[in-house]
């Protein structure tokens, strides 16, 4: 099939070649194939090097890196035959007994069905993973394996959330930001962005990817930055390092004096990973890919997917400017073709391979990811063509309506980085029938309901959300000017009152252990002042219920099966409420999470029992008055037959509980 520039390549296929390589003793370590087309497999792998021999391997690499970009000469120099013997070396011990035959079984496999193997490594030995394993070398072969899209290699950290492509009309997004503190050896700024602008300055002709560099470059600059957006991807230049002491990489910001100012992993995870629609950071600074000897997750890279990144790409050694222009141009190039990110990286160290002349700098980059197929992103749409410039002679340009999303498109809500999906217009049966024998009187009668268009938070609203609107606004809730509620001391929910009580989080140790569970606690007078804060709204429950349950008829949002343990967090099973987004298998027909269990949801409407009776038939929005506001969803405390979508109950305006949080709509 031929291509051209405004037509995508098929996606590329793959199947997994998952090898995990445990701690060990000496020079040997258990290796084992967790997963592959040929199955299971365990040997030992003896390293082939002493700490001696290792530390002039790892030097002779550093220097052949060095060195990289020279003339092309006929046979390999001395530092390249180095590179391509420490590759080998890795190859051999790695792939040993078993684990070889595994291997090549795998490829022919995955060849006779016209996919790629991705191998991922699982490196649970620290001392291990701080190697840089892209540089495995096939003799077989005569090449180095990462260096085909057919056999990419990444770093695999299996982590729970399992993470789902976010639905993209392009352009993509990417926030770049360049730190040159005064103090440390200075950046020619213009000269950076000018690269990277130059290496996709194709892609945002086509209106495939924009790229906005971020003015300031101090840790205030990049929080404030992060509540715009949407951003899709985060490219950072600059200078990186390993804090030995604290054993966690780091990267270094300025302050407002411009004198350096080392940010760690952590800290840049903290600002990076609650913007729901990042899905990936490119770190372009040295040793953003070095880790200790100690901890696996020590790496800036490693650190940041631990955090809930989907991928991280960075350097494990320097890089020259013409092999990082040629990277960049060529990754992004492939992740606009919506190739999985494993492949856009194997498509981007070949380009470094044929564009610089005897380079092994293909090797540098290193790419951590917790994304099962490396999909990161699903592009729909056409892209949004950047605006022309407008010509001399002023006209009234002819108005085109927006593309109408599709239903369980996402956006991202500006304020507080909330992932909103879309519910299209139409019909839906709202309540439960007639012959219903669990249902409520208050759920009937079932009646046909039309609602306009809508857009509704993915997942109930966060701590860590709330906390950022009461830090901005002043805001009390009910329970704090009361001085007392319900709070998580870390094993149990119990009743706090006075200077402990420190609403929305309970007791001041628990944000850290609960930043990303549903804000609980909460009034429907604070739900409501948190959506307006957000530009948002409550939902309406007819809103609400159609989200939770789509327009087939399903009883429950993942279909008509009862609830259980991979569904929903219900009937006292983890006694607590849970991350949001923790049952994937639960989502509604429209991607919206946590919408049976955890908890229980306020809506806007007041609460009637007879409601149904005399609601109208287009976009009802309940009683005009009323003692007790709806609640929707069920909660972690609730038996199955209360977490029907149709299941309603009211609960005074003014009261909150451990079980009852909210989200908004649009």
């Amino acid at each position: 099939m031929q291509t051209n520039s405004s037509s995508y390549p098929a996606k590329q296929n793959y199947l997994d070649f998952e090898v995990e390589i445990g701690p060990g003793s000496g020079r040997e370590y258990p290796v084992a194939v967790i997963r592959s087309p040929a199955g299971e497999a365990r040997e030992t792998m003896r390293f082939p090097y002493d700490e001696l021999t290792l530390e002039s391997r790892l030097d002779k690499l550093q220097i052949a890196l060095l060195r990289s970009g020279g003339k092309r000469r006929q046979a390999l120099s001395q530092e390249e035959q180095a590179v391509q013997t420490w590759g080998r070396d890795l190859f051999d011990a790695l792939f040993t007994g078993e684990i070889r035959s595994r291997y090549d079984v795998s490829q022919r496999e995955a060849a006779q069905q016209g996919k790629g193997l991705r191998v991922k490594l699982r490196i649970q030995s620290p001392e291990l993973a701080a190697l840089p394993w892209e540089f495995l070398y096939d003799a077989r072969q005569a090449e180095y394996v990462c260096l085909s899209r057919n056999t990419p290699v990444v770093r695999y950290l299996e982590l729970p959330q399992p993470i789902r492509p976010l639905t993209v009309t392009p352009p993509l997004r990417i926030l770049g930001m360049i730190a040159s503190p005064s103090d440390l050896s200075s950046l020619d700024v213009a000269r950076e962005k000018q690269r990277v602008d130059n290496a996709i300055e194709d892609l945002r002709k086509r209106g495939l990817v924009e790229l906005v560099w971020l003015e300031g470059q101090t840790w205030r600059d990049l929080q404030r930055a992060m509540r715009g957006g949407p951003w899709h991807v985060f490219h950072f230049i600059g200078h990186g390092g390993f804090d030995a002491r604290a054993d966690e990489g780091l990267i270094v910001l300025a302050d407002e004096r411009g004198q350096a100012a080392p940010l760690t992993a952590t800290q840049l995870g903290l600002l990076l990973a609650d913007h729901r629609s990042l899905r990936l950071v490119l770190l372009n600074a040295c040793e953003g890919a070095r880790g200790s000897q100690r901890d696996i997750f020590s790496s800036t890279s490693s650190i940041l997917v631990r955090r809930g990144l989907p991928a991280a790409l960075a350097m494990q050694y320097e890089i020259t400017d013409r092999a990082a222009i040629e990277f960049s141009r060529a990754f992004y190039e492939a992740l606009a073709d919506e190739m999985p990110v494993d492949t856009a990286v194997a498509e981007a160290r070949k380009a470094i391979r044929l564009a610089v002349a005897n380079t092994v700098e293909w090797g540098t980059p290193v790419l951590y990811m917790r994304s099962p197929d490396g999909m990161l992103f699903d592009l729909r749409g056409q892209p949004q063509r950047p605006t022309p410039v407008a010509p001399a002679t002023p006209k009234t340009p002819a108005v085109t309506p927006a593309p109408t999303p599709k239903a369980g498109a996402t956006r991202v809500a500006e304020k507080d980085g909330m992932v909103m999906v879309y519910v299209p217009a139409g019909e839906f049966m709202m309540g439960s029938a007639d012959s219903d024998k669990d249902a409520s009187d208050g759920e009937k009668p079932q009646h046909k309901v039309h609602l306009d268009a809508f857009w509704i938070d993915q997942t109930p609203v966060t701590n860590t959300m709330f906390a950022r609107f009461v830090a901005e606004t002043g805001h009390k809730t009910d329970a704090e000017k009361e001085g007392w509620g319900y709070a998580w001391t870390g094993s149990q929910w119990k009743q706090v009152k006075g200077a402990d009580w420190q609403h929305p989080h309970g007791p001041k140790t628990s944000l850290a252990r609960r930043e990303d569970h549903p804000v609980v606690q909460v009034s429907w007078n604070d739900a409501q002042d948190y959506c307006r804060w957000a530009g948002r709204r409550l939902p309406t429950e007819a809103e609400w219920e159609k989200a939770a349950r789509g327009a087939d008829g399903r009883i429950y949002p993942w279909g008509k099966e009862m609830p259980d343990s991979t569904r929903c967090n219900f009937n006292m099973n983890i006694k607590d409420t849970t991350s949001v987004g923790s049952y994937p298998a639960g989502a509604s027909p429209y991607g919206a999470l946590d919408m049976a269990g955890n908890v229980w949801e306020w809506a806007s409407d007041w609460y009637d029992e007879k409601y149904y009776g005399i609601s109208p038939p287009k976009n009802p929005t309940g009683p005009t008055s009323g003692q007790y506001r709806v609640l929707r969803g069920g909660s972690w405390v609730n038996e199955a037959q209360t977490l029907c979508a149709a299941n309603r109950d009211g609960y005074n305006p003014e009261n909150r509980n451990n079980n009852v949080g909210f989200r908004c709509s649009r």
